[in-house]
């Protein structure tokens, strides 16, 4: 996953966030950056892409991700949740799609 290239990134990015806007929630394709890790690369980060979810409140919707099943872990940047791909395998892309969707469909986002 550190060598996925922002390109690659981008491209799952823009078809989750096309899914998750047509269920309803809206979703927006951002350039972010990803920690590399602990061990022998602390704080190094690199070029990353996300979606990032809007809603009327970010902590409640991370909230509600995590208590999915399964779990979404996301994080919140300037009061949008962010979904950094970066993290998540191709072949768990629909499957994440899913769970967002459980998670959030209903709620004021």
């Amino acid at each position: 996953m550190i060598a996925e290239t922002p390109v690659k990134l981008g491209r799952r990015a823009k078809a989750l966030a096309a899914a998750l806007d047509a269920a309803g929630i809206r979703a927006t394709v951002i350039e972010t950056t990803s920690t590399v890790g602990g061990g022998s690369l602390p704080e190094e980060t690199q070029p990353s892409r996300g979606v990032a979810l809007t809603s009327t409140s970010a902590a409640r919707a991370v909230g509600a991700l995590r208590r999915s099943d399964p779990a979404v872990v996301a994080r919140i940047v300037d009061d949008r949740v962010v979904l950094d791909l970066r993290s998540v395998l191709p072949e768990h892309d629909d499957a994440l799609i899913r769970a967002v969707i459980r998670a959030l469909a209903g709620a004021t986002t």
